[in-house]
């Protein structure tokens, strides 16, 4: 199991009592697989948020993590010392959003922030910063973040 992909020590308990192993034997199984490096939360948790492809906020980060079984505590740590900032990811995925849909309105663009996990503050700030330096209106009444022609 651990040969196809990196798994968390929560994962590999769950697939092997799926597969009809007692728990003595999945216990026994699974601290020698963490005494023998194969397996590790803190470095699965650290790998997962470095290598996530799609910007998402720090709130879906530590849900995805937890969902894998990393601890609360332990996954939020990991993504408070992620390189990128969730300021920085919110940039980036905002300049693509605006790029591959140049027309997106206001309410459209915060919603799809909201979606991927970025807290509601952040959004309208990036979205007022993005408005004045094109030009554009930063009412969430309006209804497009293009430059006024």
């Amino acid at each position: 199991m651990l040969a196809a992909r990196r798994l968390t020590e929560a994962q590999l308990w769950s697939r092997l009592a799926g597969k009809g192993y007692a728990d003595d034997q999945v216990r026994e199984a699974v601290a020698w697989c963490k005494a023998e490096g194969y397996v590790d939360d803190a470095l699965f948790a650290r790998l997962y948020v470095e290598g996530r492809a799609r910007s998402v906020g720090d709130a879906r980060l530590v849900g995805d993590l937890v969902r894998r079984g990393i601890d609360r505590d332990a996954a939020a740590a990991t993504v408070q010392e992620c390189e990128r900032t969730e300021d920085e990811r919110l940039a980036e995925v905002l300049g693509k959003l605006t790029r591959t849909r140049p027309g997106i309105g206001y309410g459209s663009a915060a919603r799809a922030l909201e979606r991927l996990g970025f807290p509601a503050p952040a959004i309208y700030r990036h979205l007022r910063r993005h408005a004045s330096r094109i030009g554009a209106t930063a009412d969430p009444c309006e209804d497009s973040l293009s430059a006024p022609e």
